[in-house]
């Protein structure tokens, strides 16, 4: 039996013998009347309470859990930066004074406008974290984010309230929209001393955080922040030696005579590396250290120690209070590469519903190992993780970005994707979570340099490629700028990119595409298209490229679809029948193209 099991056996009569000095707000679940509690029992007693107080039943939390993210769709969305509903709709997030502030976007922002994210046609909300933040601002910015969480059990002012969360998960669930909730169990927000930790919920100790390397230094010098980098030891780069030798630069690529990139020789990665420096999982890279990049601190986020019993027995407890709780479908995590695997099991295993992790790694075979350690078929870790392996090369191939190998590369992508597929290190390639941009990396838009051929293109290849297709809020309107927040824009459902959201889900659905299988056409091996085929060759192709805008033909030879008996070829995008010569599919300009046959009668 596991520690959390045995947690109600231990701690019952401790309850029972203690409710009467409980506070009553406590026993009824009030987080603010709460939040004085800071002792180990009286955290413990009240998570117990909590969950005796919610229904167990193991057959769904909710009024429809996930059971898999394999082949849903989400639409992203910062909590901050999405809608208001004070009639403040002033612009906010574009430039780099109010990028890291607050903005002012609030839970009931999203409840009133649900319609259109249902519009759109995706499957699941997925909403940044929402728990209290730190107070306060620091060089990096704000908790605006919502990932410098100060106390766990609360939901930070500036989003709203506990009701006004219930109202959304509700409301979205009526709407038949999933809530993915995004949430870090790897840090906790700024610490810059005891006095830092003394007000956080509930890891209000300064034993419950990572202080690798710290030596005869006082918690409050280690982590003091003086100098430019640590302490506390890095989780990133080589300040403390995380995934290469400590001093030495983790870049694998330089500038050569011409301007091009080119490997290293002095660097330490070896020659062939698919990675622009040395990420999480690059083991190949010297001076890689596991005990680093899982124990140290990103810059002054205080990295919790869960090989702490307190730490891990809380973290369980809360995830599964959460959920009892709010009635969310799933979960996203934050930064899961720096966490230990057994850990993200027992985490898996606490929250009866599927977590995708946030995986920033190049390495298929480390990240395949956040689904099955060891992958494919080895004990359960997370149910999805972010397809940042592919994110990284598709981003390079159609904005022409640099990336090892991959820039205006869209042939190496091709084999990316058919390797991901084919190779059989994944335990369930349908739960990779697909994107063209997010809140940590530029826009899509930005990314291609405004250029909206590319950027569509991009962003169809996400939405169609085997996995979870993730759009980030403000595609549909060509965002530029990174957080920009959204109620200056109208919600506007007459965009080109809102049609092809809504034209791709759509597709996705009547041609039950979640989990069909993909395939990558060869085709005639150019680097500037991609051909790929999605439930058969009967199914869907999808045609794209990275040209850029051109109104000039396209022809995609060697791969194109199969007659179809009684039907023919349209562009779902434009409703256009498909034109072909020969072996060669014409395309009229450069921006996507999907395929479905259709019965002759429907499209005459």
């Amino acid at each position: 039996m596991s520690k959390l099991a045995l947690l109600p056996l231990l701690l019952h009569a401790l309850v029972l013998s203690s409710a009467q000095q409980q506070p009553v707000e406590c026993l009824t679940g009030d987080e603010v009347a709460c939040a004085a509690e800071h002792t180990a029992l009286l955290q413990a007693r009240r998570h117990m309470v909590g969950l005796a107080a919610s229904s167990h039943a193991a057959a769904g939390v909710s009024k429809f859990p996930l059971d898999t993210f394999a082949g849903v769709s989400m639409y992203f969305i910062l909590v901050d930066r999405f809608g208001r509903t004070d009639g403040n709709l002033t612009a906010c997030g574009a430039d780099e004074a109010s990028n890291n502030g607050w903005c002012g976007g609030t839970l009931k922002g999203i409840t009133a406008h649900l319609d259109y994210i249902a519009e759109l046609g995706f499957d699941c909300i997925w909403l940044t974290p929402i728990v209290a933040q730190y107070r306060g601002t620091t060089p990096s910015g704000t908790g605006a984010m919502g990932y410098w969480a100060q106390n766990i059990y609360a939901i930070d002012e500036h989003f709203g309230t506990p009701e006004d969360y219930h109202e959304l998960i509700e409301k979205a669930h009526e709407k038949g929209l999933c809530v993915v909730q995004d949430f870090v169990a790897n840090h906790m927000g700024p610490i810059h001393g005891a006095k830092d930790v003394e007000p956080m919920f509930p890891f209000n100790k300064t034993e419950y955080f990572h202080q690798l390397f710290r030596g005869n230094l006082t918690f409050d010098e280690y982590t003091a922040k003086t100098g430019n980098w640590p302490p506390p030891a890095q989780a990133m780069w080589s300040q403390s030696g995380a995934q290469c030798t400590q001093g030495m630069s983790c870049m694998c690529y330089k500038a050569g005579e011409n301007g091009e990139m080119i490997w290293d020789a002095a660097s330490p990665c070896p020659e062939g590396m698919l990675s622009d420096f040395c990420k999480p999982g690059d083991y190949a890279c010297q001076g890689y250290s596991e005990e680093v990049t899982q124990k140290g601190w990103f810059y002054d986020l205080g990295d919790l120690n869960q090989s702490h019993p307190f730490v891990r027995e809380q973290q369980l407890a809360w995830i599964q209070w959460y959920v009892e709780t709010y009635k969310i479908d799933a979960f996203r995590l934050d930064t899961a590469a720096f966490m230990a695997f057994d850990f993200l099991s027992e985490l898996q295993e606490a929250a009866r519903i599927p977590i995708i992790g946030e995986v920033t790694a190049t390495n298929l075979t480390f990240h395949a190992q956040f689904q099955a350690n060891p992958p494919p078929a080895g004990r359960p870790v997370l149910d999805g993780v972010l397809n940042f392996p592919t994110y990284f090369t598709a981003q390079a191939a159609f904005c022409g970005s640099w990336f090892p190998f991959s820039e205006g590369n869209l042939e190496f992508l091709g084999k990316r994707m058919t390797e991901q597929v084919e190779a059989g290190v994944y335990k369930r390639v349908d739960s990779l979570g697909n994107f063209a941009d997010n809140h940590d990396v530029s826009r899509a838009t930005a990314s291609c340099n405004g250029d909206r051929s590319k950027t569509t293109n991009f962003v169809v290849w996400s939405m169609l490629a085997k996995g979870v297709p993730i759009v980030y809020y403000g595609t549909e309107e060509y965002f530029e700028a990174q957080r920009e927040a959204f109620w200056t824009h109208g919600y506007n459902t007459s965009t080109y990119m809102f049609k092809v959201l809504k034209t791709l889900n759509a597709a996705r659905k009547q041609r039950d595409l979640a989990v069909s299988d993909m395939q990558v056409k060869i085709g005639q091996r150019d680097q500037d298209k991609l051909v790929f085929t999605r439930g058969g060759d009967q199914g869907i192709w999808v045609y794209l490229n990275n040209l850029g805008e051109t109104k000039e033909a396209v022809s995609y030879c060697g791969a194109v679809p199969p007659p179809v008996e009684g039907s023919r070829w349209l562009d779902a995008l434009t409703g256009e029948p498909a034109s072909f010569s020969g072996e060669c599919f014409i395309a009229q300009g450069s921006y996507p193209k999907v395929l479905m046959a259709k019965a002759m009668a429907m499209t005459s």
